[in-house]
């Protein structure tokens, strides 16, 4: 069996899995195909407007689902319950399930070890997306609840990231949404080095490196809340 056909097969596995068939099969294809595969081969296709698209699809679901089904809570613990159900930990759990750490195709220099568990997290979110593109809301809200049902099983709830903690702390004290702001790019292109800084109703909070725009992102997110717990904590 050559590779397009065991590939094949595998895709038909995920998409039972899902409960999704695609009309189209190549936005499949792309919402699992890495930039750093696109880098190595040439070409513009890979997932990062899916996964852009998919979180907020993503959001939106799980905001609807957790409305009309905790009536008893307030804006606050919805937004912390939702953060439990968005968080990275629990779409890298989802796509281990569907097997996407599998099926991703990336780059020669992210095989083995050095792939970040991150870039599984977001090709569900860019699953999530693709599905939204080819069928529209309702059936990304179809899938969606699958994964939200898978989230049941699996305990105890994993915990919210730090961008999402940093946005709920800022949310409940009245001082909007978190902002982000990238002070840098170093490095060569297929390894780049990102400097971002986190702005808390508009002044800097934190600061975060990272080798992707999310990983420093996360960074700045956790310095800036640690040092906005530190600050509201004072008498």
């Amino acid at each position: 069996m050559n590779f397009e056909d065991w590939y094949n097969g595998k895709l038909e596995k995920l998409q039972e899995s899902i409960g999704y068939f695609f009309d189209d099969p190549t936005l499949l294809r792309m919402a699992l195909l890495h930039s750093s595969f696109t880098h190595e081969h040439g070409g513009n296709d890979h997932n990062e407007r899916l996964e852009f698209l998919g979180d907020s699809v993503l959001q939106l679901s799980a905001s609807h689902l957790l409305f009309i089904s905790e009536k008893q809570l307030d804006e606050g613990a919805l937004s912390r319950r939702r953060a439990a159900l968005v968080c990275g930990n629990s779409l890298r759990r989802w796509a281990e399930f569907i097997d996407i750490p599998t099926l991703l195709r990336t780059g020669k220099g992210m095989s083995g070890g050095t792939v970040r568990s991150s870039i599984y997290e977001d090709a569900a979110e860019a699953l999530f997306g693709a599905v939204f593109l080819d069928g529209g809301y309702k059936a990304a809200d179809a899938v969606i609840l699958r994964y939200l049902d898978f989230l049941k099983f699996i305990s105890p709830p994993e915990p919210a990231d730090p961008k999402t903690l940093l946005q709920i702390l800022a949310q409940e004290k009245g001082i909007g949404i978190p902002s982000y702001e990238t002070l840098s790019v170093t490095g060569p292109s297929h390894q780049p080095l990102f400097h971002v800084r986190v702005l808390l109703g508009g002044s800097p909070a934190g600061e975060g490196r990272g080798t992707s725009k999310k990983a420093a992102e996360f960074n700045a997110a956790r310095e800036g809340y640690t040092f906005f717990t530190k600050e509201t904590a004072t008498p």
